[in-house]
């Protein structure tokens, strides 16, 4: 088949695919699993389906992802049974293999062998998705529409879009990324047709957009159901589902804006297996916050989650105490370490806060709250130019004794230690490792595919 590749993507392509050696490896650990489930569980007189499900099954994997997805489809079941059943099920026929317990809306068992991973999942037979059903019901479905509308060149597309993502830091739809995940992929390849021309369009995206590839959708519902969404794809198999849900503002912007920049200037850099990042200059300060904790027990989404929203409210909070924030980040190698930071414009902390009152043209009712809570304030009320301001003490008087409580009431749990420090540039930093290599690619660099223009 000619796939019309240019010399650039042929590159990518060959880095990317999986070879035949790791093909035939997963199909035989597949086969394996599948061929174990269905002894052990026919003979207790279970009626099951088994099926390979997800990027594996589709065609659509790239070579860094030693990973199955295989679905245990029971028969004659409901949701409760699932819930209550299915773990301990998989886990009496795994128990040759090296099992981890793995929660999404109900239990799932992760088979690890010598490298590979396999996600095995319990749920009902449908003839179709539910309505109101689990939403691991779609996933069977989403492989049989994905390879009913890509031929080969197409899934080869999906592989250079999804390693173009990933070289964004854009590639997963976990909340601590809100960014596209592999079915958002596949089908924005079957709607455009090719990498290049989703790039194309990518690049002209405005407003929102609405892309429904089986006409089934209804745009007012789902511009209702999903108002924040600045990107809306309707699920072929769930007309009342936004594939795209997830996609953050942010996380759509550096798409649109990648892709303006590919198109001007293709290079290797946009992909993930070539990607790097560039060390700014710039002598900014670092706040840095470290947290020391039992965080394996957790699950690592839970944990990515719950610092994405400590960042943020920090975030906030910082710059209403009159510090600007260039730009923040967090990390946690999911163990024992999180780490919050944020570049700042300043390590002189405001000693006082200046308050914007109304007009003096305004009512006089609000003009004599303003000036009477100032002074209830201890503080002080003045004219400049046709406004009031007022002028108080901070009632925070210690930015690290705020952060420190402020996380430790967070609901992070078992964190046992939190440090926060203030360096006043790079070169000062303190710390090595992991922790210094994630300040450097996330707070003091940009990367090669912005860089390179």
């Amino acid at each position: 088949m000619n796939c019309n590749r240019t010399e650039l993507e042929k590159h990518v392509l060959d880095k990317i695919k999986p070879s035949n050696f790791q093909v035939n490896v997963l199909e035989k650990f597949s086969n394996l699993i599948k061929h174990k489930l269905y002894n052990c569980i026919e003979r207790k007189g279970l009626e099951i389906e088994i099926e390979e499900v997800g990027s594996f099954a589709k065609n659509t994997l790239l070579n860094d992802k030693w990973e199955l997805d295989i679905f245990v489809l029971l028969k004659n079941k409901d949701d409760n049974w699932i819930n209550n059943n299915g773990k301990d099920l998989l886990l009496s026929c795994l128990g040759d293999f090296p099992t981890i317990i793995k929660y999404s809306q109900h239990p799932y068992v992760t088979v690890s062998y010598m490298g590979l991973e396999a996600d095995v999942v319990p749920t009902v037979y449908v003839e179709k998705p539910r309505k109101k059903g689990m939403g691991v019901e779609r996933t069977p479905f989403h492989t049989n529409y994905i390879n009913s509308k890509l031929n080969q060149c197409q899934k080869d597309d999906v592989k250079l879009l999804k390693s173009f993502l990933k070289g964004l830091s854009i590639y997963g739809a976990e909340s601590h990324i809100e960014g596209f995940s592999g079915y958002l992929s596949e089908l924005l390849i079957a709607y455009y047709g090719s990498f290049y021309n989703t790039l194309i369009n990518a690049s002209k995206w405005k407003d929102i957009v609405y892309i429904d590839i089986e006409n089934n959708g209804d745009k007012d519902y789902l511009l209702k159901k999903y108002p924040k969404s600045r990107l809306i794809v309707v699920d072929p198999i769930d007309p009342y589902r936004n594939v795209a849900a997830a996609v953050s503002t942010k996380s759509l912007s550096t798409f649109i804006l990648a892709s303006k920049l590919y198109l001007n200037n293709p290079n290797a850099a946009f992909f993930h297996k070539f990607t790097y990042n560039i060390k700014s200059k710039i002598n900014a300060p670092l706040l840095l916050i470290l947290l020391h904790g039992d965080y394996f027990n957790y699950p690592p989404t839970d944990v990515w989650g719950k610092l994405k929203k400590i960042s943020e409210n920090l975030e906030n909070f910082i710059e209403n105490f009159g510090i600007k924030v260039l730009r923040g980040s967090y990390y946690t190698d999911e163990s024992k370490l999180g780490a919050i930071g944020f570049l700042i414009d300043n390590i002189i902390i405001p000693k006082v806060d200046i308050l914007e009152g109304p007009s003096v043209y305004d009512d006089i009712n609000g003009i004599k709250s303003f000036i009477k809570k100032r002074i209830s304030e201890g503080g002080l009320s003045f004219i400049k130019y046709n406004k009031l301001y007022g002028g108080r003490d901070k009632k925070v008087k210690d930015l690290h004794d705020y952060i420190r409580n402020a996380i430790s009431e967070s609901g992070l749990k078992y964190t046992e230690k939190i440090e926060v420090e203030v360096f006043e540039n790079y070169e000062k930093l303190r710390v090595n490792g992991d922790i210094k290599e994630w300040v450097k690619n996330s707070l003091y660099s940009i990367p090669a595919w912005m860089a390179n223009i």
